[in-house]
């Protein structure tokens, strides 16, 4: 996994003005050692965390599942299956891979109190693909390996456009991504042969 750190001009254009702090997406959970653990699956939709089963997932990307004591968790992604040995207060993304592996990915989340934890997933047959930022002008997260992600923090809120890219050329694309404090978003690449598609998704926790 790849932790982002953003370009000078980047970091200007997202910089915005001090605000009251929001409570963050993670503070629902009581415990400060609590993990959190997911399944990301592509087109089919169907995965499980334990004893918690997703089916018809929006854009394959299940919410967060809280595991209050750190231990083995069973994770299921499509026809994948396996196991994440989880930590206090870890975040994991268990991923069905293009060959029908599973992939686990140690998500980096900061949590930071005026900003959003973007994740970018480069599930496509592209070996190198990165996250640019039209308005920007700048690459927010580069050289995302196939079956891998990055993370960046970004300041929000703010409303971004994302393009996946693989040097010059546009991939695909998501407009009008809302970022808000103390939460996230995971933007997934797909795609094989020239067709691709870039979703983007907000960061949940399953009820």
């Amino acid at each position: 996994m790849i932790m982002r750190f953003l370009p000078l001009c980047l970091t200007l254009v997202l910089t915005l003005p001090a605000q009251a702090q929001d409570a963050g997406l993670y503070d629902q959970v009581a415990s400060p050692d609590a993990s959190f653990v997911r399944v990301i699956v592509p087109a089919m939709g169907l995965g499980a965390v334990g004893a918690t089963s997703f089916a018809a997932l929006q854009d394959g990307v299940s919410p967060y599942v809280v595991i209050d004591q750190p231990g083995a968790v069973a994770v299921t992604a499509g026809s994948a299956q396996g196991s994440i040995e989880v930590a206090p207060a870890g975040f994991y993304t268990y991923v069905l891979a293009a060959d029908g592996s599973g992939v686990m990915v140690q998500d980096q989340i900061t949590r930071g109190a005026a900003k959003a934890d973007v994740a970018f997933y480069n599930l496509s047959d592209l070996p190198s693909v990165d996250l640019f930022v039209p308005q920007a002008k700048a690459v927010a997260i580069p050289k995302v390996a196939a079956d891998q992600a990055g993370f960046v923090a970004l300041k929000a809120p703010l409303t971004l456009d994302f393009e996946a890219k693989q040097g010059d050329s546009v991939l695909a694309s998501a407009a009008s991504v809302d970022l808000k404090r103390r939460e996230g978003v995971t933007l997934v690449l797909i795609g094989s042969a020239g067709n691709y598609q870039l979703t983007a998704t907000p960061n949940s926790l399953q009820p």
